[in-house]
């Protein structure tokens, strides 16, 4: 049974344990404490690190240039220093490195050869052991490439629904809540598609062992008897809302769809990035010349 929050933790000090924490989860935590001590030790405003308007992105804000920083380190502030940023950054470690750690949700579609002039119009099938289960078009267990896929999805997905879908909801639901920040939203965004990905898992938070399905539920209701029954934890339901949304088109929609269809996937690109940052073979080559490239083919659809 893993422990969320409570007793654990293994020996060795604090650069150990960075340099033992998967690649994805490593940065994330990184620069989430660079950018927060920046804050805190006033050598960055927080008000430069923010994302409240779109003009600031755009170049058409106050300060007249285009600040697409925003566009990152809104996810990478955690807050003040203080219990609950010691809290929020302990909880985004603990179910990021686990979330990595026991193989992200793969989008990475499965790849064969081109067809080569002269070997006629076959093509060469995936076997048993590299197709998805229920004929999956993804690979059976998710890498580096796939987690960051999923995080950039979750962004993009929280900043469009917190500034076009937020504001039409009724006040009872949102509380005038306004958020600047989104390190909460991502953070529960893995939390949810953890959850959902490994349902049955036991977990201990608090002390109290419960299955891992209900475990973003756990901290919904935790956060709205903090708030005394008064407010819903908008930060918490929205990313929730938006691993929902991920869980749904990575897991079901090829179910729905069969025939090894999918409307996710990870770019080529990025799955190229991730290996070599970790000094694997990139994708595109895969052992063959460099003009012959790897292409997806599902369904006679062929795209990087």
């Amino acid at each position: 049974m893993d422990n969320v929050f409570g007793a654990g933790g293994g020996g060795g000090g604090p650069q150990q344990f960075f340099a033992s924490l998967p690649p994805v989860t490593r940065i994330w935590l990184g620069s989430t404490l660079v950018v927060t001590a920046l804050a805190n030790l006033e050598l960055v405003k927080w008000i430069d690190l923010d994302f409240s308007r779109w003009e600031d992105v755009s170049g058409r804000g106050h300060s007249g240039r285009i600040e697409a920083w925003r566009l990152i380190t809104c996810f990478l502030c955690v807050g003040k220093f203080g219990f609950n940023t010691i809290i929020g950054l302990h909880l985004m470690t603990q179910i990021s490195t686990r979330y990595e750690a026991m193989g992200p949700i793969c989008t990475r579609r499965i790849r064969i050869n081109p067809m080569r002039p002269g070997e006629g119009p076959g093509r060469v099938q995936p076997n048993n052991a590299q197709r998805g289960h229920d004929n999956s078009p993804y690979y059976p267990r998710g890498e580096s490439s796939d987690y960051v896929f999923a995080l950039l999805f979750g962004m993009v997905g929280i900043l469009l629904s917190n500034f076009l879908l937020l504001p039409k909801l009724p006040a009872s639901i949102t509380q005038n809540q306004f958020h600047r920040f989104f390190n909460r939203h991502l953070t529960f965004f893995v939390v949810y598609i953890w959850s959902k990905q490994h349902p049955h898992h036991m977990v201990n938070l608090f002390g109290v062992p419960l299955s891992a399905a209900y475990l973003p539920f756990s901290y919904l209701v935790i956060g709205y008897a903090l708030n005394n029954g008064q407010m819903i934890p908008l930060d918490i339901l929205h990313g929730m809302f938006i691993g929902h949304i991920y869980f749904y088109l990575a897991c079901i929609v090829p179910k729905v769809l069969g025939r090894g269809r999918a409307l996710l996937s990870t770019p080529l690109a990025l799955v190229d990035l991730c290996h070599w940052f970790e000094g694997r073979d990139v994708a595109g080559n895969g052992g063959r010349g460099e003009d012959e490239p790897m292409l997806v083919e599902v369904d006679g659809i062929i795209g990087g």
